[in-house]
């Protein structure tokens, strides 16, 4: 892991999400062939009448979107994330799918996921996961070989954090999935929605 590659992906994250409020974010990539739109709202448990293309707008409000990207899913949410709608979320991944998943709320929490079929990991910031006997770090999982990096990101009694969590988290999700967290997804790319909750 080049440490210049990655001082370059946060330093684009810090400046594109500098205004952003809330944010839940999701890559769902199959190991295997394509995850088609179609085949999230599936997955999701969801009725494929509900899913409305990208020409019919207005879009519901607090619906998530989903982009077809490569041979995956991304999905954006806009509205302050809460755990119902990350569960909701989390069906798309499982056996055959590496997934993906960060989200920011109003209170300035940092949550981020990762399945890769059956291994999972997460970490949650300002506070890390702390269990009796268990180091954070010990959850993170496939994540793992990003420790020190995402370390980086907490402040210890020693010193302030040296990295924006959020960028972070964005910066391994674009590193493992190879997909980009960009203005041109966000804003310009095509995308169907789906209303939520389900």
């Amino acid at each position: 892991m080049d440490s210049l590659v990655l001082d370059e992906i946060v330093a684009r994250y810090g400046d594109m999400l500098s205004d952003l409020d809330t944010i839940a974010y999701t890559v769902t990539l199959p190991d295997f062939g394509v995850l088609s739109i179609r085949d999230a709202v599936r997955r999701l448990g969801a009725d494929l009448t509900l899913l409305q293309g990208p020409d019919e707008l207005p879009r519901s409000t607090g619906s998530i979107s989903l982009h077809q990207v490569g041979d995956g899913i991304v999905t954006l949410d806009w509205v302050n994330p809460g755990g119902d709608r990350m569960e909701m979320t989390e069906r798309l991944a499982g056996q055959g799918f590496r997934h993906w998943y960060v989200s920011f709320d109003i209170e300035g929490n940092t949550s981020m996921y990762a399945r890769y079929g059956q291994a999972e990991g997460f970490l949650h910031h300002p506070e890390p996961d702390l269990m009796s006997f268990t180091e954070w770090a010990d959850h993170l999982g496939p994540l793992s070989p990003y420790t020190d990096f995402l370390a980086s990101g907490y402040d210890s009694e020693d010193a302030e954090a040296r990295v924006d969590i959020l960028a972070a988290c964005l910066a391994v999700v674009e590193l493992e999935s190879g997909v980009r967290l960009d203005r041109a997804l966000m804003d310009d790319s095509p995308c169907s929605a789906l209303p939520m909750p389900l």
